[in-house]
């Protein structure tokens, strides 16, 4: 999540947006069925 204060670059702000967005999802990557997958995470601001 985009932070008002951020300590980042912006360009490498959106670099980090643009990375998160396009990776591939845990399932595709270890080749696991969709329903057998746990994905767990946290937000944090950028």
């Amino acid at each position: 999540m985009p932070s008002k204060k951020s300590l980042m670059m912006r360009w490498r702000e959106h670099l980090f947006i643009w990375i998160t967005r396009n990776a591939r999802s845990a399932a595709d990557y270890y080749q696991i069925p969709t329903n057998r997958v746990v994905e767990m995470g946290t937000r944090l601001e950028i």
